[in-house]
């Protein structure tokens, strides 16, 4: 473990050597190399004694790998004219690729519980380092105490559930629990496991924390935040369930109520907002909202649908944040009210914005549509009077995404903009690598059967 862990941290020290344009497409040859042999049977492969991949690990390791080398791209810009920060800032995203993939593949608790601690800190870093405004510090500090105040519990019930099965391996306890060695898991222990990553993926009330990182946050702590630490706290729920067999029905209930009431006050909040990004951080709430609902029904069809979710809003989420940040850099602004027009002006991004938006609200042919329709189909067989919350839902997230299309493209041009910018390959490149994997994972659904669900 030691020398793998040696290893990769001479590779970044490497890595950090080479100009961006190298960083970017080693970054997406290690993503195609995963993407070839990560595809792996059903019970996953031991690479150590601690680490072990499935197919539902190996997919969020190639998410990551992914949304870590457009990250690098997208901050381009914004970074290499700071020669003094550029290498300490590439230095963090790496460190952060690192301890997410060792995250996703550990399978002893407490290097699992470690790793989700330590990618905190690399995150509020990039948000302290190089935010836009004086309030980073104090949504780094919201972060912090959200997340930290949660995982307390978290730490002693997996010290406790170790001692009890005499054993700290998630496989081994797993086969235990298979073999029928069920301890009596009551409403605590199901609080104490679940608690921090409720606050990590974010579950609605404990979600104030999220867009105000969001909105403070470079373009790379947004993509990060969005395409992969919130699933953190998604792949976190759905193994900890299937390892202990976590079947505390009224908690179950109370939650996926709350997600789903969540997702509409949410989408309700989304339609005020006035800045682009507060707007697709909060979008983010809902969408992880009904996934954490569909995975709690415990049927097959949410559990495939939360795992597709958390792969199509890693890419749907992180090129939106991409499109706000090419929007500010040429307008120095976010504001809706500021930004009409843009179909005018820049007639190409206006494509890209409409492709992203109807991809948000969950229209075909992208992947996003096949999770909604599994969350939502697993929700109407638990319970048919959720059908009313659904409605609303569908009915308010086109509505806003809808919203934030024409109050960016159409409308009168405001006098300050510049009509000649343009926009340049990079640009291009980046947003077709988020937007090509959610239209062909489509063509793909067959992957999902392989995914190691119980």
């Amino acid at each position: 473990m030691l020398g793998l862990f040696m290893s990769m941290v001479s590779l970044m020290f490497l890595m950090n050597l080479m100009v961006w344009e190298v960083r970017f497409w080693f970054m997406m040859f290690m993503t195609f190399l995963c993407l070839k042999y990560l595809s792996v049977d059903v019970w996953g492969i031991m690479f150590t004694k601690h680490l072990c991949c499935d197919n539902m690990s190996g997919m969020l390791v190639v998410l990551s790998l992914w949304i870590s080398g457009l990250m690098l791209l997208a901050s381009s810009y914004s970074v290499k004219y700071m020669n003094n920060k550029s290498i300490f800032f590439s230095f963090l995203v790496l460190f952060l690729c690192l301890i997410v993939i060792l995250y996703f593949l550990c399978v002893n608790i407490m290097y699992f519980y470690i790793f989700f601690e330590v990618s905190l800190v690399p995150t509020l870093m990039l948000i302290i380092g190089w935010g836009y405004q004086p309030e980073r510090l104090q949504a780094g500090m919201y972060m912090m105490l959200y997340t930290i105040s949660a995982s307390l519990p978290l730490l002693i019930s997996l010290v406790m559930l170790g001692n009890l099965y005499c054993s700290y391996s998630m496989v081994l306890i797993y086969y235990l629990n298979l073999l029928g060695l069920l301890y009596n898991v009551n409403f605590l222990w199901f609080f104490g496991i679940m608690g921090a990553f409720l606050v990590k993926l974010p579950m609605f009330s404990v979600h104030l924390w999220l867009p105000k990182a969001h909105v403070e946050a470079p373009i790379a702590g947004s993509m990060i935040l969005a395409g992969v630490l919130l699933k953190l706290g998604g792949y976190g729920v759905l193994r900890l369930l299937s390892t202990f067999f976590l079947n505390e029905v009224i908690v179950s209930k109370v939650f996926i109520i709350i997600c789903l009431w969540g997702g509409v006050i949410t989408a309700i909040i989304c339609i005020g907002q006035s800045d682009i990004k507060s707007l697709i951080a909060y979008s983010s709430v809902g969408h992880m909202g009904v996934m954490l609902a569909g995975s709690l029904s415990k049927f097959m069809w949410g559990w495939e649908g939360a795992m597709l979710m958390m792969i199509s809003h890693g890419f749907c989420s992180s090129g939106l944040f991409c499109l706000a940040n090419l929007m500010y850099e040429k307008l120095k602004s976010r504001s809706l009210f500021l930004c009409g027009g843009m179909i005018n002006v820049n007639s190409v991004m206006c494509l890209w914005w409409f492709l992203f938006c109807i991809c948000n609200m969950g229209a075909p042919p992208f992947v996003n549509l096949i999770s909604e329709v599994m969350l939502f189909c697993s929700l109407y067989i638990y319970s048919s009077w959720l059908i009313i919350i659904i409605l609303f839902m569908v009915f308010l997230g086109g509505l806003y995404n809808l919203i934030i299309f024409v109050n960016t493209q159409h409308g009168d041009v405001m006098g300050f903009m510049n009509s000649g910018s343009v926009n340049l390959c990079s640009e291009y490149l980046l947003l077709l690598l988020h937007f090509y994997p959610m239209l062909f994972f489509i063509m793909n659904i067959g992957y999902l059967n392989k995914i190691l669900l119980f």
